[in-house]
């Protein structure tokens, strides 16, 4: 009965969108019904919306919905028990290519800019620090470099057990890891690290910690298992432990800092040891001679050395460097014509965003929130970019629930052809009291780089078709988020460009947690919406990937609606290394940067 009721909802809302027109209005009034798993009724709210549909019809319908939300605590599979346990305790990572070499020292290419050396603060985006520093640390367990990424692998943990009701998990602590200081791995130190992660001390803000809201507590399990107790079932929880900055650091060295590791390095257990970083120029690792997988890592050392876009490919054409994880579209088009490079061009669910304080003027009007979003075309950015950055609507077009682009390219704020959205936010503008951005208080765009394409394309579509007069500023790329403590974006008069987080869950529940959720941690821009925040919630305790496309969908409405930021678009990178390098990036189904521990090269 409830699985019909859910395909009657979806079938709701595709007739609700179904009907257009443009003349007299004609009112209709759907009730929709969203139910999960359970019986409470949790709240009951009317909502109003005007619907453009491609249809054309004689006289213009506005369709009218009644929402009632009915949301419970997902039901518990009976029995107890274990649901699934994976000994993994005899698998070994190697190069999935036969005779790997070892030696070498391997040097990357990219933005090596970090404003201090706790991962665990750092953006969640590649390109903004963490990649940097994951190469000395593990998670329990990680994606596959071996498949694509495509599956995951034991790493600190050759065990796992889940309960049958989804609200224990267990990970087993492989024997005889140690960290770099020589000292031995503990469950304290897994516990200490998580408790960290899910309840941040007041003077920290841990990036990550919306992955990890439905751990109620963690605990020592006895015989090297360390427990995590949920709060409720959750579809994304175990693939979150994958995360680049879900890495385990000591207790020791978290208690001695009082848990603010910002100013110093702490020991990892992984197969690379921090030497050296010298700000704007490089950072170096050496091998760690007693890392607990005897056949890792192949290469003596590595260097990274900071190079902005398209240096990277001229880097690895040149013999600067052996290895890119992302360069420029020039850079990557010169890559190809050359016989020695290989290249590789992979999705990514990252991207660039424009975000402002939607707590105070002028950004706390809905209406001027509307006009930005109405009077950018993304498909701009497309052309800018030379064809890297996509048009997508809130979330990345591999996640799940994602509306595909022959739906919203129909729609206002994602149609190429978008005079009368221009006109709208025109009027939308005039009606908030900024007739042509007259007495409008922003004057700035801070970013690392706000003279590309991307940043000059945003600037210029508000200013010349609104009125406007945002200027750039730059900052240094490990500062970028910095912005948002400061004097300027808190008045309101002045917006930052960022970076939205990367991940590899298709569900993307947690991240539109993170960036919309009411005081999430990535959340900057001080965006509430209460609507939003039901349905995110919900959909967190939501078992069923069908239901749970179903509330994306509404989720990314009511955010059309209610804008709390400006996205560019998820964009694909591409990838850069010499003939010389081993390394399975070819099969790699979306761009993860981070370890690189299975990597080697020719002698030469």
């Amino acid at each position: 009965m409830l699985k019909n009721k859910f395909l009657l909802l979806i079938s709701l809302i595709i007739v609700s969108i179904a009907f257009i027109s443009c003349a007299s209005e004609t009112i209709k009034e759907v009730e929709v019904i969203k139910e999960v798993p359970g019986e409470t009724i949790v709240k009951e709210v009317e909502v109003v919306k005007e619907v453009e549909v491609v249809k054309e019809v004689p006289g213009e319908t506005v369709v009218k919905e009644v929402e009632k939300i009915i949301t419970v605590e997902p039901t518990p599979i009976p029995g107890g028990g274990i649901a699934i346990s994976e000994d993994m305790s005899d698998f070994v990572l190697r190069s999935n290519e036969s005779n790997p070499v070892y030696g070498g020292t391997l040097r990357m290419t990219f933005g090596v800019s970090v404003k201090h050396t706790d991962h665990h603060q750092m953006p969640v985006a590649q390109g903004a620090g963490p990649h940097n520093l994951t190469v000395m640390y593990n998670g329990l367990i990680r994606m596959n470099p071996n498949d694509g990424m495509q599956t995951i692998m034991p790493d600190l943990a050759d065990k796992w057990e889940i309960s049958a009701d989804g609200m224990i998990y267990k990970f087993h602590l492989r024997e005889g890891v140690k960290w770099h200081d020589g000292s031995a791995l503990k469950v304290d130190d897994v516990i200490a690290t998580f408790d960290r992660i899910v309840n941040p001390p007041d003077n920290i803000t841990i990036g990550i910690q919306s992955l990890f809201t439905e751990i109620d507590s963690i605990e020592d399990a006895g015989g090297n298992w360390v427990q995590f107790n949920l709060k409720r079932p959750s579809a994304h929880q175990f693939n979150a432990f994958t995360m680049l900055n879900a890495t385990i650091l000591p207790k020791k060295c978290l208690e001695e800092n009082n848990f603010d590791v910002r100013e110093v390095v702490c020991p990892g257990t992984g197969p690379f040891k921090f030497v050296e970083y010298i700000p704007g120029e490089y950072m170096t690792f050496e091998k760690n001679e007693d890392y607990w997988n005897p056949e890792l890592p192949y290469v003596d050392g590595i260097k990274m050395i900071h190079a902005g876009g398209t240096a990277r490919g001229v880097n690895v054409i040149t013999d600067v460097a052996d290895f890119a994880w992302n360069t420029s579209e020039d850079g990557y088009a010169q890559a190809q014509a050359e016989p020695n490079v290989n290249q590789k061009r992979m999705p990514n669910t990252g991207s660039n965003y424009w975000g402002w304080n939607n707590a105070v003027a002028p950004f706390n009007d809905k209406r001027v929130r509307k006009a930005f979003h109405l009077v950018i075309n993304p498909h701009n950015f497309t052309k800018v970019s030379l064809g890297s950055t996509k048009p997508s609507r809130w979330i990345p077009t591999l996640a799940e629930g994602a509306t595909p682009t022959d739906e919203f390219f129909n729609l206002p704020g994602y149609r190429d052809d978008n005079a009368a959205d221009i006109a709208e936010a025109q009027k939308l503008m005039a009606d908030a009291g900024y007739p042509n951005c007259e007495g409008f208080p922003v004057k700035t765009m801070v970013g690392y780089k706000p003279d590309g394409a991307l940043s000059v394309a945003f600037m210029d579509m508000i200013n010349s078709n609104l009125g406007c007069d945002i200027q750039p500023r730059a900052v240094e790329r490990a500062l970028v988020q910095d912005q948002y403590d400061g004097a300027a974006f808190k008045a309101g008069t002045e917006i930052v460009q960022h970076l939205v987080p990367v991940q590899a869950i298709k569900n993307y529940t947690p991240f539109m947690m993170g960036l919309y959720g009411t005081g999430s941690s990535q959340n900057f821009t001080n965006y509430s919406n209460p609507e939003v925040d039901a349905l995110l919630d919900t959909m967190l305790g939501e078992l069923d990937p069908d239901a749970r496309a179903g509330y994306t969908r509404l989720v990314q409405s009511k955010l059309d609606e209610d804008p709390p930021l400006i996205l560019a678009g998820f964009d694909s990178h591409r990838a850069v290394w010499g003939k010389h390098v081993h390394f399975p990036m070819d099969i790699r189904t979306q761009s993860i940067w981070g370890r690189v521990d299975t990597l080697w090269m020719d002698k030469r």
